[in-house]
């Protein structure tokens, strides 16, 4: 994962015009049911948010970018699962989610619009709340509501510390502190990949 995060940055760094699309592609595959599990995409943006603090994309095209691919793609998987229905959701989700999708429901019947709110900031979550609001029959309007709030709050959240980082790091370079600028950079990146680590062993089933 750590070198398909760095060919996608590298590629980003490349070709910055098309880094709106590509955070725009991050969010959506990242808050698609299921399937985002698989995208270490919180680092990918994290890795762009360094891109915007250098100053070599431009801030608000990815950030609305990613919040418009956060929000289509909770919406994409809302609408599919009240289409196929609680039956099927239940017959195909994978074993290993079905505990995750257990909780989830409790949460949707106690919380209602308050749990897909806060799904979104926990990464085991964000990928099944979608599904768990379409079974569960929440009415659109409360869905969409929750849906676009915190995306709105999500997606500068996750390009703030990267950000700040990369902004940091372009003045430490303009100075000619090369070593403060790699360890700043490794700092950062290794503090990101041990909370993803702590929370993975967090959030494992017993």
């Amino acid at each position: 994962m750590e070198a398909f995060t760095a060919s996608v940055i590298a590629w980003a760094e490349a070709h910055a015009a098309w880094a709106p699309l590509i955070a725009f592609g991050i969010a959506f595959i990242e808050s698609l049911p299921l399937i985002g599990i698989f995208l270490p995409g919180s680092a990918l943006l994290l890795g762009l948010g360094l891109l915007i603090g250098t100053g070599v994309v431009p801030v608000w095209p990815v950030l609305l970018a990613t919040i418009l691919g956060a929000v289509v793609g909770d919406a994409l998987g809302f609408w599919l699962s009240r289409w196929l229905g609680p039956g099927f959701v239940r017959t195909h989700l994978p074993r290993r989610h079905r505990r995750m999708y257990g909780r989830g429901v409790l949460a949707f019947r106690k919380w209602g619009i308050w749990a897909v709110f806060i799904a979104r900031f926990i990464s085991p979550l964000r990928a099944v709340a979608p599904i768990i609001a379409g079974v569960s029959r929440m009415r659109e309007w409360r869905f969409q509501v929750a849906n676009v709030t915190s995306a709105l709050i999500w997606a500068p959240v996750l390009l703030l510390p990267g950000t700040l980082a990369g902004y940091v790091a372009a003045v430490l370079d303009d100075r000619g502190d090369t070593l403060l600028l790699v360890g700043l950079v490794v700092a950062v990146l290794a503090v990101w990949w041990g909370l993803r680590a702590y929370w993975n062993r967090a959030t494992a089933p017993q």
